[in-house]
C-alpha cells in the first residue's frame, strides 16, 4: 500500500510514517506548505487508528483480529472501484487508518516480532538471527532469519508487483491487495476452529 500511495496517489507514503516524517520535514523546511500539510494528514490518521485499535482490541478481545481483516478487505476492495478523479487525501487517510490498525494488531507471527509496514525491523532481525545461527550454530535463529528474509521478499515482491500492474489497472490496482488479505482471514478463522 506505500508504494500503491506513493506510486499513484501523490507522492505520500500513506502506511509509513516515518517516511511521511522525513517528507513533512523536508517540506517545512522548503515552505511548501501544501505539501507538508498533505503528509501530516495520513501522520495523524495513523496516530488515531493506533488509540482506536487500543480500543477495539481491548474490547472485542478475540474477535478483534478477523472483523479488522473483515473491514480492511471491504475498504480496499471499495476504494479500488473509486474512480481516478478520487481525491488523493481519500486514500491517504483510508490506508494510514487501517494500515495503523494493522501493525498495531499483528505484532507478532511464529514468536518473531512483526513488521507489516516497513523492513528495517526485518533487516535488522535477519542479519541478527544470521549472526547467532552461524556463531552458536542455533536452528531456532535460523529459522527466524529465513522468516524475516521471507517477510522482506515478500513486502519487495508486492511493492514490484504494484509497481507493474499500476501501468495496466492504475488506481484499480489496489484490488491485488485484497486476494492476500482474504487468505490471511480464512487461517485467522480456520485456526479458531
Amino acid at each position: 500500500m506505500g508504494a500503491y500511495s506513493y506510486y499513484l496517489k501523490g507522492g505520500v507514503f500513506a502506511n509509513a510514517e516515518t517516511a511521511n516524517l522525513l517528507l513533512l520535514s523536508l517540506n517545512l523546511a522548503n515552505g511548501n506548505w501544501n505539501a507538508a500539510f498533505s503528509v501530516l494528514i495520513p501522520i495523524a490518521t495513523f496516530f488515531l487508528g493506533t488509540f482506536f485499535s487500543e480500543l477495539l482490541s481491548s474490547r472485542l478481545k478475540h474477535r478483534w483480529p478477523p472483523i479488522l481483516i473483515s473491514c480492511e478487505i471491504l475498504l480496499l476492495a471499495v476504494l479500488s472501484l473509486l474512480p481516478e478523479e478520487t481525491p488523493f487525501t481519500l486514500y491517504h487517510v483510508s490506508i494510514a487508518l487501517i494500515s495503523s490498525m494493522q501493525y498495531n494488531t499483528f505484532r507478532q507471527a511464529r514468536g518473531v516480532p512483526l513488521s507489516t509496514l516497513f523492513c528495517t525491523a526485518h533487516l535488522r532481525g535477519g542479519a541478527s538471527s544470521l549472526y547467532h545461527a552461524l556463531a552458536e550454530e542455533n536452528s531456532a535463529s535460523l529459522q527466524k532469519f529465513y522468516y524475516h528474509t521471507g517477510l522482506i521478499a515478500t513486502f519487495v515482491s508486492g511493492a514490484v508487483l504494484c509497481a507493474l500492474t499500476s501501468r495496466i489497472l492504475s488506481t484499480h490496482t489496489l484490488i491485488l491487495s485484497v486476494l492476500p488479505l482474504c487468505f490471511v482471514l480464512f487461517e485467522i478463522l480456520r485456526k479458531k476452529d
